[in-house]
């Protein structure tokens, strides 16, 4: 990660609402999205985003197959995909006061990154060692 750039990590609804109900989204969440559009930020998709995503789709019965959000996630310039390795892996056990799995894999994505997490979710908002914007 370089300094002078912007970075920011996207859960799942965040991404949702962005890509299928953008009206959802926060004034500021709007605003990162838009600076990662003309490429003055970039916000990281973390993996475990990808995966949920998917079965949030087929939930809803508007499937979305990985392929078809990593192609269209590709037309963002600056929106990058995290695979989950060891540097995320490694952070997980600094997350104890977030007890759910996948929010956790988010969480040590911010932590890894030092980046800010643009979420809603209250378990990540009230996590004093997470930052995050909405």
């Amino acid at each position: 990660m370089t300094t002078s750039q912007l970075w920011f990590v996207a859960d799942t609804h965040a991404l949702w609402w962005y890509l299928k109900s953008p009206e959802r989204l926060s004034a500021t969440a709007t605003a990162v999205f838009r600076l990662a559009e003309t490429g003055n930020a970039t916000i990281v998709i973390p993996a475990i985003a990808v995966a949920e995503f998917y079965f949030l789709s087929v939930k809803l019965g508007q499937p979305v197959g990985p392929s078809d959000l990593l192609s269209a996630l590709e037309s963002v310039g600056g929106i990058e995909l995290s695979d989950l390795g060891r540097a995320q892996l490694e952070q997980l056990e600094f997350c104890q006061d977030i007890p759910e799995m996948h929010d956790r894999l988010i969480a040590a994505e911010s932590l890894t990154l030092e980046a800010p997490v643009l979420t809603r979710d209250k378990t990540l908002t009230a996590s004093p060692q997470i930052p995050t914007i909405w």
